[in-house]
């Protein structure tokens, strides 16, 4: 059988041609669409023959195949599959979240299919949402997970296909790209912006070896730089939008607070300021003060308990968070995506203190850009956290900045990235590649 299988690679394998198809992508348009799909197939088929014999092994790893639970929309309405990767956080999945339920107003099925351990929460939440357990999770080498993931997802909707796969996560998989080519299924990367510098980039400055079409996310005040060319930017995105934000006193009532007192929200992860916990740092900082604030630290929605916090109060997190906020006079967080764009949708002023563990994530870079634009404040640093902290208890600093953050004017990106996904599967349903109803070159799956 390996033999037989290396024989099939030879004759597909031209890989001349196929470095030639991708160093021309970029300047291809969306009407070409077939053409590249032609050539990609062979290559996905190429690349995948030889994995096919570890693939065998790795049986176990692919979860229960169960109904794709598509979810809001109107019946009969386009299907648009979200799949994203582990992550750090639940910023993939928050901001998938924000256009699903965009998308579902504009008529379309939704599915999220999510690497995250979190998605125990966001079911809790009330939307449906599939797991597969990622590379991290399992005993398996990478490239055995790699081909698992591939023909779970090939099972999974090869009989119950969506139009469209929305990607969000710093790397696309291998066999995300190449199941969606293979099914002539347009694969859209939502990738977001602020990337450090340094880190590898193979896929960033190459994205349509790995996907169709890119849409990026905005950060603070608009778009993000453009700076590539047939990419698609859009305004920010963020679930607080779209969600019904609760007052303060009702705020404080569902978090179990006390109506007559003052809070502060602290929730840093685990950034390091000075080689000391941020979390910590906060704490002592804000109860050194004398103010009449008292510290709240939420604890992570997908942690099994709630540790004990000398100096504050601790509350166990809620997802989405954003309905919450008010509950608080100002936060102390970290420069996440999702914490960023809610607090500036919600009206809260902050104090960011960047995570610079992170591996892709500029956080520096997007603390600094609100500073800049005069809607929050930074600290890199236990004594800019006190200078900052010492600002922000000040009542007039922290008006100015409600201000300015009531007076930004920022279009949500998701109803924009709407358009954008409606427009691609106008323009590359199958019924347009195949107007004769016939489909004889797809790869048999």
């Amino acid at each position: 059988m390996l033999m037989t299988l290396r024989r099939e690679l030879a004759a597909k394998n031209n890989r001349d041609v196929i470095a030639e198809v991708r160093d021309t992508r970029v300047k291809q348009s969306r009407h070409e669409f077939k053409q590249e799909l032609l050539l990609d197939r062979i290559d996905a088929s190429a690349t995948t023959l030889l994995g096919d014999v570890d693939s065998l092994r790795a049986d176990e790893v692919v979860p229960e195949l169960t109904p794709i639970p598509w979810h809001g929309g109107e019946p009969g309405g386009p299907r648009v599959l979200f799949v994203t990767s582990n992550g750090s956080g639940m910023g993939h999945l928050s901001r998938c979240l924000a256009i699903a339920s965009e998308a579902e107003r504009a008529g379309c099925r939704t599915a999220v299919l999510t690497l995250s351990t979190a998605y125990e929460v966001v079911r809790k939440w009330g939307y449906p949402v599939m797991y597969h357990p990622s590379s991290a999770a399992s005993p398996w080498t990478l490239p055995t997970w790699n081909r698992s993931f591939a023909r779970y997802l090939q099972r999974r909707i090869s009989t119950d296909r969506p139009d469209i796969i929305v990607f969000d996560g710093t790397a696309v998989y291998r066999g995300v790209t190449q199941v969606a080519r293979r099914l002539e299924i347009p694969l859209i990367w939502l990738r977001r912006g602020m990337w450090k510098e340094g880190v590898t980039r193979v896929q960033y400055d190459r994205p349509f070896d790995v996907a169709d079409f890119v849409i990026v996310p905005g950060e603070v005040t608009g778009e993000a730089p453009h700076d590539q060319n047939q990419v698609s930017y859009v305004g920010p995105v963020s679930q607080a939008s779209q969600l019904e934000i609760l007052n303060n006193e009702a705020a404080k009532r569902a978090l179990g607070l006390d109506k007559d007192k003052q809070y502060a929200l602290i929730q840093v992860g685990s950034a390091q300021l000075d080689g000391q916990s941020a979390v910590s740092a906060s704490i002592e900082c804000l109860n050194a003060l004398n103010s009449e604030l008292t510290p709240v630290v939420l604890v992570s929605p997908v942690a099994d308990r709630e540790p004990e916090i000398p100096g504050a109060v601790v509350v166990h997190g809620r997802y989405p968070l954003a309905p919450y906020l008010k509950a608080f006079e100002f936060a102390v967080c970290s420069a996440g995506y999702n914490s960023v764009h809610e607090n500036l949708a919600v009206g809260l002023p902050a104090v960011y203190v960047p995570n610079t563990d992170a591996v892709t994530d500029d956080q520096t870079a997007r603390a600094e850009l609100v500073a800049e634009s005069g809607l929050g404040l930074v600290a890199c640093s236990v004594s800019e956290l006190n200078i900052e902290m010492s600002n922000m208890v000040s009542l007039d600093r922290r008006t100015a900045l409600i201000a300015a953050l009531a007076a930004r004017q920022v279009v949500d990106g998701s109803n924009a990235t709407i358009m954008e996904l409606l427009q691609i599967m106008d323009e590359t349903r199958i019924e347009s590649l195949h107007p004769d109803g016939t489909n004889d070159d797809a790869i048999d799956s």
